[in-house]
């Protein structure tokens, strides 16, 4: 399966954030598996990666903290997408 997100310098905050570009729904409990959790809610989890601390939304919107190599932005979304969305 081809997922794809759309990936943009987010306008209020210095961070960088991945939207899907289809309807879909990640599932949290598949990311909490593969990823360090810091926070989780019922409709998003903040994890630490390689890429820094990421909010994940539920309904696919991922926020990049204070990342700004987007080579290992869209490498990492493309990692939790696959896992969250499978």
């Amino acid at each position: 399966m081809v997922i794809k997100f759309s990936l943009a310098k987010c306008k209020t905050r210095a961070a960088f954030s991945t939207k899907l570009l289809q309807k879909g729904k990640i599932n949290l409990s598949k990311i909490k598996v593969k990823f360090k959790v810091l926070l989780e809610t019922p409709i998003l989890l903040v994890v630490d990666s390689e890429a820094g601390e990421i909010i994940i939304h539920s309904h696919g919107e991922l926020l990049f903290k204070n990342c700004k190599d987007v080579v290992l932005i869209e490498k990492t979304a493309k990692t939790i997408y696959d896992i969250g969305l499978s």
